[in-house]
């Protein structure tokens, strides 16, 4: 059975990598969810993308040459005539940590390292997962092979996934940086006889589905026919056409707990 995870959050119903889009995507039966680290000017780990905030936010430049003050003055734009900002990964950690206490999230943290070579990275997300205790609950993975391979280094019991378009890309690189897990594209599955060469999980990311505030273009993937190719999680912009909302009264305790921890991040949009 091919699990769902909520890539960049419920990012087609809310601004992407934001707390409104992790808080949405709890409320479904996910396995986990998908986002993004970079560095401040400052050092600081912040959820984004982009290597420039100038498309999700109202500012202009490198995520790198702002400062932690001076990124989260910035606005995102969401629904209802409301902004949000910047958050950081410890602020994020704060909010998914009872869902994953109580129902086993997982995270998966891509670090944006790929195109600005951050210096130090590996080693402060490694220590900042660890101080809130969720280590077991996270996967790292990058674009960059020799950032797999140094979390490895660092910490040889943590999960990684290696990230590249291709599959095959990811199986060529799958020993030498010691990855647990394949990420690749979706369209990309471009290797016979795949359980020959490798047991590691395949977890399929896609470019097709929009982000807010764009609205969902094409029907759902195909399930069955992935797991076919031997998908084993697929990361999806819209979990909900997916997952149905998670009803246990555990959940409910946890959903309490999450909206809780993101008030105040909204703000008026004046």
């Amino acid at each position: 059975m091919v699990q769902i995870w909520a890539h960049r959050g419920c990012s087609t119903r809310c601004p992407e990598n934001t707390l409104s889009a992790f808080r949405e995507a709890c409320r479904y039966e996910i396995a986990g969810i998908e986002l993004d680290i970079q560095l401040t000017a400052d050092g600081e780990l912040v959820v984004i993308h982009d290597e420039r905030v100038d498309r999700t936010t109202d500012g202009h430049g490198m995520v790198k040459d702002f400062t932690l003050k001076q990124l989260q003055a910035l606005h995102i734009a969401a629904p209802q005539g409301m902004t949000e900002r910047i958050p950081t990964m410890a602020e994020v950690f704060d909010l998914l940590a009872p869902v994953c206490y109580d129902r086993g999230l997982l995270i998966n943290i891509e670090l944006k390292n790929s195109k600005v070579p951050y210096e130090g990275m590996e080693e402060k997300i490694l220590t900042l997962t660890g101080q809130k205790g969720l280590s077991d609950y996270v996967v790292y993975s990058s674009f960059n092979p020799d950032s797999v391979r140094k979390i490895k280094e660092l910490n040889p019991t943590v999960q990684t996934g290696i990230l590249a378009d291709k599959l095959s890309d990811c199986c060529a690189l799958e020993a030498a940086t010691r990855a647990d897990a394949l990420h690749c594209d979706v369209d990309c599955l471009d290797v016979e006889n795949l359980r020959g060469k490798t047991q590691a999980p395949v977890r399929a990311w896609n470019v097709s589905e929009p982000f807010y505030p764009c609205m969902l273009c094409g029907a759902p993937y195909d399930l069955t026919k992935l797991e076919a190719h031997f998908v084993t999680d697929m990361i999806v912009n819209q979990p909900e056409l997916y997952c149905p909302v998670y009803r246990d009264s555990v959940c409910s305790q946890s959903a309490k707990k999450v909206h809780e921890r993101i008030n105040g991040y909204l703000l008026n949009d004046v």
